[in-house]
């Protein structure tokens, strides 16, 4: 059979082998967006600490050790998170050069950039993630809205708090030593 032949006769295969056609297509689609959404993450991936935006306030805190830092999630949304053998850890960490944030939600590694600014603010960009289903993806979810909602920060001693309008904590984090 040739190329044209399968083109042609395409409506004569039976609807198993279009769905499952249409699931690789979809994954091929998918499949190549993270693959040059890591590309051109990896491309910008060369700037210093120097091209992200660090106001006077914020100075002081980096005292503390915010950028750098392995930090567990602990807490979301006012629920304790568990540890557990078989789910990895949930954490991030906010690289101290280009404003990266990188991390596990769980059952997936994301990566993106962060900008901190005036009296604590921060804002994360929209995460990449890799796409794998595991045991607590509903966690998984919970943690990546809160922060992509998070507009503000509170060092204390070993936590990170992760706050929505400097009240509402949707986060907090245990450095890990």
């Amino acid at each position: 059979m040739n190329i044209k032949n399968i083109f042609t006769n395409y409506g004569n295969i039976s609807p198993k082998i279009k769905n499952e056609k249409m699931k690789l297509r979809s994954d091929l689609v998918i499949a190549t967006f993270i693959g040059f959404s890591a590309l051109y993450m990896n491309c910008n991936s060369s700037k210093d600490i120097n091209n992200v935006n660090i106001s006077r306030d914020t100075v002081a805190s980096l005292n503390a050790p915010l950028l750098g830092t392995h930090w567990r999630l602990a807490e979301l949304m006012g629920k304790p998170i568990q540890d557990s053998s078989t789910i990895k850890e949930r954490y991030l960490i906010l690289e101290k050069t280009a404003g990266r944030v990188e991390g596990n939600g769980g059952c997936n590694a994301f990566s993106g950039t962060y900008t901190l600014a005036n009296k604590n603010e921060i804002e994360f960009s929209p995460l990449v993630s890799t796409k794998m289903f595991c045991k607590g993806i509903d966690v998984e979810n919970e943690f990546f809205k809160a922060l992509s909602s998070a507009d503000h920060y509170y060092l204390s001693a070993d936590s990170l708090s992760l706050t929505e309008g400097k009240v509402l904590r949707v986060a907090k984090f245990i450095a890990k030593d």
